[in-house]
Parts: structure tokens; C-alpha cells; sequence
């Protein structure tokens, strides 16, 4: 058996108005309508609009990691857009490449001895067949669907939920050229199978941000406020889909600052909330994190990561922003930081993020990136019944007596009477603006237990443990929120966190010498966990997509990793590949 028939990669590779994201969202749609796995990634460049884009997508039988950079089958629509992702597409030798029939000059990035040519004349088949040019995706999608063996039945019903929204004119018109593409190359025979109908299961379609979305809002998430930036706006689009039905507000903020500002304005009113940026945003809004730690509110960040620093890289992905998110910030403040490793993990993660924010009430982000925020995948539902619900803690009031009362300030929103008891987590019941008795001073400025101004430096002390006293019980609670694999005397021990993880995973189970420890929690981070896995490996490595090792670096300032462990990473915007992860142990001397 070919290993195309188990799993399949491809490449679409076009320019603005080729369409190739929709083909490859539809070929990802009729996958999963058969019963089978699979994952799609974009590539694209810093342009606003048009330009070159690639999209490629891997099917399996199985659950779907990564997808591949040697591809089995290559539509590309123009040669010279290839350039662009020379180090993301290798030819396999038995490669099908669909071309312009125009071109007849094969780049070297695509030659191989025993692949198939295709030419293809698509203005002359979207002219014959009347067809307008915005509908040369869907005419690929057929071509695409006869060449894989695909039923064309499957083609039509994906076609028909695409374009559900359309009027049955435009309906019509796309399922016509959907069948003039799979009549085109009906007598054509591919070198490969690909896979064909799995095993009959519950599956959605869904994007990292669009799974983070679904998350926030089922978790309770009631008001959005955000400024839209690559790689995170569809965080907003889908929550701006779904709040309708479930009551939540949005607004489009002007910037980032103005984000931020009301969803602690809205939490403080009751109410949960959030947001979503990438590393600039994440800059501008950091002040404002010190102010949600210092007022006690809770709120949720996600930051979905490129490469940086500045403008960087806008559209590629990177793990560069842990120490901001740790670290970032003038003063002592507490915050949580947490990272989903893929796109399944991004709804328990959330979950996770707002019972912290709620319980705990400090800001918690999350630390996705554009991997994880951009990539669809084919995944079987889940049910988040069991997830954690953190809900803050409200002030039980009476109703003062007379305005003297109610002057002199009965309610201690900071109070420090529990700070005996070495169980107390440093959270103090709430009470929502216009409860009756429960009037108080809130700003970032250093303040008394009532909330009123102080510049006293042993209170500012007292409050600094109270507000810390938030991490060691949040330390305590998520101790085991990570996940190990591999033999548990495994002599190697690997450390891999956020999208990495995925193919660090992928190559750990080519072996049986590596052991991969994954961290959910970042800060504050599981180390006991970590010192456990530890125990007995002879050699111990962290891989990760920046360029300094930031989480190294992390690992080694809280003492869990002494001068011995390998500082295995690289940035370049581009996510890991297999054979690169043994590249990097090999030349780390760990293999």
C-alpha cells in the first residue's frame, strides 16, 4: 500500500482573485464529510490584498499533525509565484502537478523522474463552459475531487453548504462548474491513491480562532472589544457571529489601548470579557494589564503570535512573546499565562483561561500563534460539559441603615482579615456596581483595603503578598495541567511547548528514546511536574520557535533546569518540520 492512501499531502499555490484558500476550505470540507482527518495551512505575504498565497493541506485516516512539506499532488496556478515558498513545498517523486497549460518551462523546485504533468487550460474551459473567472476555485475543486477518486456526489453537497447563503442561481452555477472541472479530467489516473472513506464519526471543521471564539462564548464571555490585526481577527468575526444569540456586545475599538481599557470596564461591571491581538497589540495594551492585576479584575488577552519584534513577520508565526507575556510590565503584578497546542486544545484552554480570570480575578492570556490561530483542521467534537466554570465570588451585602453607614465604607473590596490564614488565595468576594452597601474606591493607584489612595509603603507590601498569594494557589490548582509522553526511562527528555509541540510529538514517536514533556501552564508553571518527568534522563532539550529560548531561559530562572539542558530552537517564521527536529537534536548532541 502507497502511503498516499493512508495520508495525502497538497499544495494549491496561486495569487489574489485564484481562490485556492476556498478550494482547499472546500477539499478539507468534503474530507471530513467522508470520515476523514485532516489539516490546512496558509501561506501568504504582508500585502493587504492580492499577491501570492499558497494553501496546503494534508488528509489522513488518522489524526492529522502537521502537514508535510513534500506533497504528492501540486496545483499551481502561475510558476513564478512559487518562489515565494521554495522552503515550504518539496515534489515528491511521484508528485501530479496540475500547471497553466500556458507554461511549459518546469521549475527545478518541481522536476522529478517519475511525476505527472497536467496542463491545464482554465480560461479556455471556464470560456467554453460560459463560466464566469470567479468560478475557476470551484472548477480546481472538481478537478481536484476526480483526481483523488472522490465521489463527485461528495463535491456537490460540500458546494451546496459553501454557497447555502447564495441564491439558487449562484448555487447552480458553482455546482456546474464544480461538475465541468471533474468531467475534465475523468479519464485521468494518478501515480497515487490518495485516502478514501473512513470510519463514520462526528467531525467540524474549525480554525484555531474560530475553536478560541466557540470557547470564549461557551464559556461565558459576554463582551468583546478588540482591534483587528493578523493573525487574530477572526477571533473577532466569529465572536461578532455568535454573541446574537447568546445576548454578548462587541465594538471594534480604535486601537488596542481602547480594547483593553473596556473589557476591564465591562468586567468590573460584571460582566465577562476578553480580547485578542497579536505581539504590537499586545505591546500597547501591557499598562493596562498592571491596571487589571492591581484593581483585581479579571480578564482574558489572547494573543495570537507572528514574528517579530515591531511589524516583523505579520503572517508567519512564531513563539517569541513568553517573556512579554511573563515578564512585561513596569512593577510586581501577577498574571497567568496559558498556551493551547492545537486547535482541539484551544477549547479547553479557554475554558481553563476564564475559570483562572474569573476565580482569581487577575488578567490570564493566552499564548496561541499564527500555526494554531490560521489553520483548519478536521477534528471530532467536543464535549465541554466537563470543562471548568469559574464564576468570581460575590459580596454578600446588607443594605446599610442611613448614609452615615454607607459613607464610611462597610465594604472592604481589598480586605486583608483572611491574610492570617495560610490557605487564604488573596481573593476578596465582589461586589458589582449598584449593589446597595457595596460602594468602594477602585483605580491602579496603591490603595487601602476600602480601595482609597495610600502611599504607605508596609501597606504596598501587604497588598504585593496579597495580590501574589493569587499564583501560589493557581500553582497548587493547575500542578498537573500538562501532558507527558513517551517511556518514562526514556533517556532523553524533550520540552516543547505551544504549536511545536505537535511535530515534536510526531517525530518522539519515530523513537523510543525520547520522552516530550508538554506544558499547558506556562506561568505559573507546573515545575514540580517538570522536575518529576526529569528524574533520570540523561540528556534534557526545549525546542522552540524563537530565536533567544525564551522558555529555556524561563526554565532556567526558576531554577528547574540547570546549565546541562540543550537550548534547541531558531525563529524564521516558518513552523518545524520532522526531519528539522532531528536535525536540531543531532547538532545539539542529544541523538
Amino acid at each position: 500500500m502507497r502511503h498516499t492512501e493512508k495520508i495525502l499531502h497538497l499544495t494549491l499555490v496561486g495569487s489574489g482573485g485564484d481562490g485556492v484558500m476556498s478550494t482547499a476550505s472546500m477539499l478539507l470540507r468534503t474530507a471530513a464529510r467522508m470520515g476523514l482527518y485532516g489539516m490546512m495551512t496558509q501561506s501568504y505575504g504582508p500585502q493587504i490584498r492580492g499577491g501570492e498565497s499558497a494553501a496546503h493541506v494534508t488528509i489522513g485516516v488518522e489524526p492529522v499533525a502537521i502537514t508535510g512539506v513534500v506533497k504528492d499532488l501540486i496545483v499551481c496556478f502561475r510558476f513564478e509565484y512559487l518562489s515565494r515558498f521554495a522552503q515550504e513545498i518539496t515534489a515528491a517523486p511521484h508528485v501530479a502537478l496540475f500547471h497553466s497549460a500556458e507554461e511549459t518551462d518546469i521549475p527545478v523546485l518541481l522536476q522529478t523522474k517519475e511525476g505527472m504533468r497536467v496542463p491545464i487550460p482554465f480560461q479556455q474551459i471556464l470560456e467554453e463552459a460560459g463560466l464566469p473567472e470567479i468560478a475557476k476555485n470551484v472548477v480546481v475543486f472538481g478537478m481536484v475531487l476526480r483526481a483523488l477518486g472522490w465521489d463527485l456526489g461528495d463535491g456537490n453537497a460540500c458546494v451546496s453548504e459553501v454557497f447555502s447563503h447564495k441564491s439558487s442561481a449562484v448555487i447552480s452555477s458553482n455546482l456546474r462548474a464544480l461538475e465541468v472541472g471533474y468531467q475534465h479530467l475523468e479519464t485521468l489516473t494518478l501515480p497515487f491513491r490518495g485516502p478514501r472513506h473512513g470510519a463514520a464519526k462526528q467531525t467540524t471543521v474549525i480554525s484555531g480562532n474560530e475553536a478560541c471564539a466557540e470557547a470564549a462564548v461557551d464559556a461565558g464571555c459576554r463582551f468583546y472589544a478588540g482591534y483587528p490585526i493578523t493573525p487574530s481577527s477572526e477571533i473577532l468575526e466569529k465572536v461578532y457571529e455568535l454573541f446574537p444569540a447568546v445576548g454578548g456586545r462587541l465594538v471594534q475599538a480604535e486601537d488596542e489601548i481602547a480594547a483593553i481599557g473596556m473589557i476591564i470596564g465591562a468586567s468590573w461591571g460584571g460582566v465577562k470579557s476578553m480580547t485578542a491581538t497579536s505581539g504590537p497589540g499586545l505591546s500597547l495594551m501591557t499598562e493596562m494589564l498592571g491596571l487589571a492585576s492591581m484593581a483585581e479584575i479579571p480578564v482574558v488577552i489572547v494573543d495570537c503570535q507572528r514574528a517579530g519584534p515591531a511589524t516583523g513577520l505579520p503572517s508567519r508565526m512564531e513563539q517569541s512573546d513568553l517573556w512579554h507575556a511573563i515578564y512585561g510590565g513596569h512593577g510586581d503584578f501577577p498574571r497567568v499565562v496559558l498556551a493551547p497546542t492545537n486547535i482541539r486544545d484551544c477549547y479547553l484552554t479557554m475554558f481553563r483561561a476564564f475559570h483562572l480570570a474569573e476565580t482569581y480575578q487577575l488578567p490570564v492570556l493566552v499564548l496561541s500563534d499564527a500555526n494554531i490561530a490560521q489553520r483548519s483542521e478536521i477534528i471530532e467534537k467536543i464535549d465541554t460539559r466537563g470543562f471548568p466554570r469559574g464564576e468570581r465570588a460575590i459580596a454578600a451585602l446588607e443594605t446599610p441603615g442611613d448614609i452615615d453607614a454607607l459613607r464610611e465604607g462597610i465594604y472592604r473590596r481589598f480586605d486583608l482579615a483572611a491574610a492570617v490564614d495560610d490557605r487564604w488565595p488573596g481573593v476578596n468576594p465582589v461586589a458589582i456596581p449598584g449593589m446597595p452597601g457595596g460602594m468602594h474606591s477602585i483605580a491602579g493607584i496603591e490603595h487601602t483595603e476600602r480601595g482609597t489612595p495610600s502611599a504607605d509603603g508596609a501597606n504596598h507590601e501587604r497588598m504585593n503578598q496579597k495580590r501574589f498569594r493569587k499564583l501560589m494557589a493557581i500553582e497548587r490548582e493547575t500542578a498537573e495541567w500538562c501532558v507527558t509522553s513517551g517511556r518514562a526511562k526514556a533517556p532523553i527528555g524533550l520540552i516543547a511547548w505551544g504549536s511545536c509541540a505537535g511535530v515534536v510529538q510526531e517525530y518522539a514517536l519515530t523513537r523510543d528514546d525520547i520522552a516530550l514533556f508538554v506544558p499547558h501552564m506556562l506561568h505559573p508553571f507546573p515545575a514540580r511536574a517538570l522536575q518529576t518527568f526529569l528524574e533520570g534522563r540523561r540528556t534534557v532539550g526545549v525546542i522552540e520557535m524563537n530565536f533567544q529560548g525564551q522558555l529555556y531561559h524561563h526554565l532556567r530562572g526558576i531554577g528547574v533546569l540547570d546549565g546541562t539542558a540543550h537550548n534547541l530552537r531558531r525563529s524564521g517564521g516558518l513552523p518545524f518540520q520532522l526531519d528539522e527536529i532531528g536535525i536540531l537534536l543531532r547538532e545539539g548532541g542529544l541523538i
